[in-house]
């Protein structure tokens, strides 16, 4: 006898001696409506032995019932189905009706081989039961505003639990109700077809089935044509859609009027590469139209030699043209940025905690240098080469604004109009307090002062801030003024009547950013020449360079009122960063137009200058001169809050122009 032989007479002898299938692979009983169950089951697999001889081939399963009991063998309880086309109700599932409701129903699965030898286990694996009762009933109803038009529409009863139980019924302008059955349990929710011309109702809620509720649903389709007229940058593909309907622009013209048949929320959309705008339009009624104009980043720049004594900038890409000029006492200003995003968004807010700050939205930014040219660059949106200003950015957490203080810091911590500055405090204990007011709170930081600095010399092109916005209060006053004596000043930017340098100055609502009393400014150290930068207010600390950064431009340690002549530019992460590299040679028209001072050791950074410093205050004025220990009665701080404010409940809005 051959090995092919042998084995052939080796595995009949193993089938005819009787091997049993194994336990079921899945099998569940669920009610279906008053007097029916559904069955799904999958029978087992074939059994091979260690050396992959067939054993046992799998030739069906009988399903028995009983209502006393799980039946015990093929014989006992009543035949359900005794099923040879393997698979069958795997999804599907095998109906048993004519049962009572509320009677539970035990059912035994006895899968047998095809020698007819069945496997009489117990286990849970070949059983299973349930109670037949009513699903819920969904009714659902379409009513037509003008079925002139009206062909058909399907109506879907998504089952969520069970895919295949799913059910839909196609609706007409004379057929108009559909009605489904869910089983008891089940999750699901309607879905309204398209008909073109007509709006698409929403789908409903998601909903459990539950026994004997009925459940109605009434939805309108709505006849007409609204228009929406779209200008996009030229060459790019233009796109309206809402839900699954989209239209597309037949050209890359630039405008074009797309008819839409549905309610709801249009989203209309430019793409070009890699630049992309989109805008939501709602669409509410018939005959409606609605105009949209879509755009692609908008940036707005300068640049500047940073050899030229001049302390002007050039405008350069969409700020060329734009100009801006402070309110002085009753004249009113003026600033082309009030349309311009970020500007645009800057608004002053006050906060239930009682605080008045100033919200200033996310931007991007680049800042950089072409051989003795600088270039400094806001983008409304993100962009190729610009990067999320850190100010939006701190400890690696994004957020779509900020939060600074419209006033130097007060008494309790707050930023609050009518009251006199806080001084006194070290740079530590400042921190420390504001951190204690709660999630987010803490001072400005060089982070935030950076994103500040930028959006003043874009707007304004030039270093000079004195000259172009006010000196600020500075010129040999003897004493902190109050806070809030620039509140009534047109647009919130500029300075009040009164002598300049004699009163307090503001931009944005933003007021005293230079004069009055120093600033403590986080997240900055200094030592020996070299600043140390951090951003992650959590880890703000003095005197250390544990997790601060060097910066790759350095000071010098022996500047006394020296006139800054460069701000240095840091290689690595840091460009933001504005502080001076370079002083000696400038002065109060020339430049940076600000002074600074420094001296060795470790030493934290106060910025913007003080009632007495006169010309040396401004946008960029830094004391390098004070260590950690420092609490003078000419340097205060300002509050900045970092996170979600929804927090703060925001009790009334106040724009700047």
């Amino acid at each position: 006898m051959s090995w092919a032989e042998a084995k052939w007479t080796v595995d009949s002898l193993l089938q005819k001696i009787g091997q049993a299938p194994n336990n079921m692979r899945s099998f569940i009983a669920y009610s279906l409506s008053a007097t029916s169950i559904g069955l799904k089951f999958q029978e087992p697999a074939d059994s091979y032995d260690a050396n992959n001889n067939l054993i046992c081939s799998v030739g069906g399963v009988m399903i028995r019932m009983s209502d006393t009991g799980y039946p015990t063998k093929p014989s006992e309880g009543t035949l359900v189905v005794n099923n040879t086309n393997l698979g069958a109700y795997v999804n599907t599932p095998f109906t048993v009706s004519g049962l009572t409701k509320g009677k539970k129903y035990y059912f035994s699965a006895f899968p047998y081989s095809v020698q007819g030898v069945y496997n009489l286990s117990s286990n849970a694996a070949n059983r299973a039961d349930a109670t037949p009762a009513a699903g819920e009933i969904a009714n659902v109803t379409i009513s037509i505003d003008d079925d002139s038009a009206f062909s058909s529409v399907v109506v879907t009863c998504v089952d969520e639990t069970e895919s295949a139980s799913t059910q839909s019924a196609t609706l007409t302008k004379t057929k108009k109700t559909a009605s489904f059955v869910v089983p008891i349990g089940h999750t699901y929710h309607i879905e309204y077809g398209a008909e073109d011309g007509y709006s698409k109702p929403d789908n409903t809620t998601p909903k459990v089935s539950v026994a004997g509720t009925t459940s109605n649903y009434t939805a309108t389709y709505y006849y007409f044509t609204a228009t929406i007229a779209v200008t996009y940058p030229a060459g790019a593909t233009c796109t309206c859609e809402c839900g699954s309907t989209k239209y597309t622009a037949p050209n890359t013209s630039g405008s074009h009027t797309f008819q839409v048949h549905n309610v709801g929320t249009w989203t209309v959309k430019a793409v070009s590469g890699s630049d992309t705008d989109s805008k939501s339009v709602s669409i509410t009624s018939s005959g409606q139209s609605r105009s949209v104009e879509l755009s692609f980043v908008k940036i707005y720049g300068i640049s500047r030699d940073i050899t030229a004594t001049s302390p002007a900038w050039a405008r350069t890409d969409s700020a060329v043209g734009k100009t801006a000029k402070a309110t002085v006492g009753t004249t009113a200003g003026s600033s082309d940025f009030n349309n311009c995003y970020p500007w645009s968004g800057i608004v002053r807010e006050t906060l239930s905690t009682g605080d008045v700050m100033v919200k200033i939205p996310k931007f991007w930014y680049r800042r950089y240098r072409s051989g003795n040219v600088e270039y400094l660059k806001i983008a409304d949106k993100a962009t190729s080469g610009f990067t999320l200003h850190p100010a939006f950015n701190h400890g690696g957490v994004a957020k779509d604004y900020l939060y600074v203080g419209a006033y130097k810091t007060t008494s309790g911590n707050k930023s609050a109009s009518g009251v006199s500055p806080l001084v006194n405090q070290t740079r530590a204990t400042m921190r420390s307090n504001a951190k204690a007011k709660g999630t987010g709170w803490g001072i400005i930081d060089i982070a935030a002062l950076s994103a500040i600095q930028m959006l003043i010399l874009v707007e304004f092109a030039n270093n000079n801030v004195q000259s172009v916005i006010g000196r600020g209060y500075c010129d040999g006053n003897s004493s902190a003024l109050s806070t809030g004596t620039c509140n009534n000043v047109s647009g919130l930017t500029g300075r009040p009547a009164g002598t300049d340098g004699k009163v307090d100055v503001v931009w944005r609502g933003i007021e005293g950013l230079w004069g009055n009393v120093w600033e403590w400014v986080d997240g900055v150290n200094w030592n020996g020449g070299t600043y140390y930068v951090c951003n992650d207010p959590s880890k703000y600390a003095d005197d250390t360079t544990t997790n601060y950064t060097a910066l790759s431009f350095k000071g010098t340690t022996n500047w006394s009122s020296s006139y800054i002549t460069q701000e240095g530019l840091d290689t690595g992460s840091n460009p933001h960063v504005m502080l001076p590299s370079v002083a000696g040679s400038g002065s109060e028209t020339t430049y940076e137009c600000d002074a600074c001072w420094s001296s060795t050791g470790w030493r934290v950074f106060p910025h913007g200058g003080d009632w007495y410093a006169g010309s040396g205050c401004g946008l960029f004025t830094a004391n390098l001169n004070n260590d950690s220990s420092n609490s003078n009665s000419n340097i205060g701080s300002r509050l900045l809050l970092l996170y979600s404010t929804n927090l703060y409940k925001i009790l009334s809005r106040r724009t700047h122009w």
